[in-house]
């Protein structure tokens, strides 16, 4: 039986290149997380002191008006979307100096995300803008056609459970079409970008190269990953939304609501009703998306050196540049 490397020994140890069953890549994500989780953590926590940054800001006084304060409210969303994309490039630096040198250099990872910050957000919001409109887009089209059969066929010809269902049923699969469509092409094109220092023009087409001919393969693996993340910080949530119910100030029900991003915006229309143990519930929100954004960056990232091992022989190029120092 073969051994199995220590996590703990794995500090400041490259890894070994190879071709990786998702198993293999899920074991490589969580060993690689466990055994720098203090250098990850240093960079994600950009984003926990921005979204600190939101909070502050969304409860400033009434008396800015709430005109000014949906302003205020729209530029500060955009700047956690420059932010996060930020971290998120930071991330992918560090998961492949791990990967391939065994360390992390918080400085200048944070240092290189920052030079190629601009491709990447400009990229990534473009990706957004064309996800978001495709999926309206798609859903005015399906709304379109169910209220054209609703009038076809007349309200008492509609069975309501199974007309519900149905459209339940489509916009899940919607969602997960165009989720399996961008997200693929997006982590991709982030990892092409930061790491071979590419335009985003070139970014595109590399990522349709590295997907091309293993497309189910790519799409089911990078949903794996974004969904165990997921599921990861479900079960944190939870496990904090138990607790507070102990203290019988919030109930389980009530924490699992602060979920949805859409909630955020309730903190603009019920300022004046916001408790600390509201403010409270949004911040292990926070939390948690800071503790488990490394997981799905760094799955995403092994498996585009997955792909360029598969596809180009990437384990070989890199022997023969250690070979020749």
């Amino acid at each position: 039986m073969s051994e199995r490397t220590d996590p703990s020994q794995m500090n400041n140890e490259p890894q070994k290149l190879h071709a990786m069953g998702f198993g293999e890549l899920l074991d490589t994500t969580f060993s690689l997380y466990r055994a720098h989780f203090r250098s990850f953590l240093v960079i994600t926590s950009v984003y926990c002191v921005a979204m600190l940054i939101v909070f502050s800001i969304v409860f400033l006084d009434d008396s800015v008006g709430r005109g000014a304060r949906i302003a205020i409210w729209i530029s500060t969303i955009s700047v956690i979307f420059g932010v996060s994309v930020f971290v998120v490039t930071g991330l992918v630096f560090a998961s492949a100096e791990v990967y391939l040198d065994g360390r992390i250099r918080t400085g200048a990872v944070l240092r290189q995300g920052m030079r190629r910050f601009f491709q990447c957000f400009i990229g990534s919001l473009l990706f957004g803008l064309i996800a978001c409109l495709s999926l309206l887009l798609t859903n005015i089209l399906f709304a379109v056609l169910v209220d054209a059969y609703i009038t076809t066929v007349g309200i008492g010809g509609v069975n309501v459970f199974l007309l519900n269902f149905t459209v339940g049923l489509v916009f899940v699969i919607i969602i997960v079409y165009f989720a399996g469509f961008f997200l693929p092409y997006w982590s991709f094109f982030v990892s092409t970008v930061s790491l071979e220092e590419r335009s985003m023009r070139v970014g595109l087409r590399r990522s349709r190269e590295l997907i091309r001919g293993t497309r189910l393969r790519v799409v089911g693996m990078v949903l794996a990953i974004f969904l165990l993340s997921l599921a990861i910080g479900v079960i944190f949530r939870i496990a904090f939304g138990f607790l507070l119910s102990l203290t019988e100030h919030v109930g389980m029900m009530e924490f699992l609501k602060t979920f949805r991003w859409t909630t955020y915006s309730q903190l603009l229309e019920n300022q004046s009703e916001t408790s600390l143990s509201y403010v409270l519930m949004y911040l292990i929100n926070v939390g948690v998306d800071t503790f488990t954004m490394p997981i799905w960056v760094i799955g995403c990232t092994l498996l585009y050196f997955d792909q360029r091992i598969r596809k180009e022989g990437f384990d070989i190029e890199m022997m023969e540049t250690h070979q020749g120092e």
